[in-house]
């Protein structure tokens, strides 16, 4: 992003680099960086299970209700890892809830309960951050049109500093000010980035 706006890396542009990846990780409501996680996904007795960070790449386990779940009964293969599903061979994934959401009947079936559901598994794109710090991890999978995207939203951030957002011009004599129009929902400072974003928002139907 530096490169970009032609000025050195400095302690202001990493902030609107990490601002940006949180917004956009916020916006799509997933998790973009490759990592082993565990987590503990809110279901409606389905046969899909959504998780945070598509592709997923490998289930490690899955438990439920505090027993450890045969992997001949589910599977991610084809074109579920890209959408972050996982696929109940057999009946249906228990019917838990969101903290704060839907109330199930039972405590232990809420969702973030380890005795409900747990999912132990590896997912996300491998991104140009991670191979920087580890070549190892590479080759860098990353689409394109996220980094791109991220990179936009960076510098609208960075350009914005220490300025009303919603202002676009000001002047001195006679003084006025011109407000921007953002479209209807917008939710970063780019527009174009959030428009490059849009195939890679998870959609989650309760």
């Amino acid at each position: 992003m530096a490169a970009d706006l032609g000025v050195p890396v400095d302690p202001s542009v990493e902030r609107c680099v990490s601002a940006a990846s949180r917004e956009i990780a916020r916006l799509c409501g997933r998790h973009f960086g490759r990592a082993t996680v565990t987590e503990y996904p809110a279901s409606y007795g389905r046969p899909f299970l959504l998780l945070e960070r598509p592709p997923l790449v490998a289930i490690v386990s899955v438990v439920e209700r505090g027993e450890l779940l045969d992997p001949a009964r589910y599977t991610i293969a084809g074109d579920l890892a890209d959408g972050g599903l996982v696929y109940r061979l057999e009946d249906s994934w228990p019917d838990t809830a969101r903290v704060g959401g839907l109330v199930t009947l039972t405590v232990d079936l809420r969702q973030g309960s380890p005795s409900a559901l747990a999912v132990t598994y590896t997912g996300g794109f491998v991104t140009p951050g991670q191979v920087a710090v580890d070549p190892s991890s590479g080759p860098v999978t990353l689409p394109a049109d996220i980094e791109e995207a991220a990179i936009l939203e960076a510098c609208a951030l960075f350009r914005g500093r220490g300025r009303d957002a919603e202002v676009s011009a000001e002047s001195l004599g006679d003084w006025s000010v011109s407000y921007r129009e953002r479209a209807e929902g917008q939710r970063l400072a780019s527009a174009r980035a959030e428009l490059l974003l849009a195939p890679y928002v998870l959609r989650r139907v309760s």
